[in-house]
C-alpha cells in the first residue's frame, strides 16, 4: 500500500503477466502467489519500478492461509 504520492516511476511490476500498477496513495494491490495445489505460482513474481521523481514509502500485510484448507480447497489439478 503506497503511503505517499510519487512523481513520477514507482509501479509495481508483473512482467509475466504483462501488469503494472502505479502506485496510489491509499489503494492496496492483493493477489494469490500459491496455485489451490499449494505450489507457487511463478506468474506472481513482481518487482518495483524505480522511482523517477519523488520517494516512495509502503507498507506491506502478509497473509498466510495454513490452516484454511476447508475455506481454500485444493484444485483437480496442478495448474488450479
Amino acid at each position: 500500500m503506497p503511503l505517499n504520492s510519487v512523481g513520477a516511476g514507482g509501479a509495481t511490476v508483473f512482467p509475466l503477466l504483462g501488469v503494472a500498477a502505479p502506485p496510489v496513495p491509499g489503494s492496496a494491490l492483493f493477489w494469490f502467489n500459491l496455485r489451490r495445489s499449494g505450489l507457487a505460482d511463478s506468474r506472481t513474481v513482481h518487482a518495483s519500478c524505480p522511482v523517477l521523481l519523488g520517494a516512495k514509502s509502503i507498507a506491506n500485510f502478509w497473509l498466510h492461509e495454513s490452516g484454511q484448507e476447508f475455506r481454500h480447497r485444493c484444485g483437480t489439478s496442478e495448474d488450479e
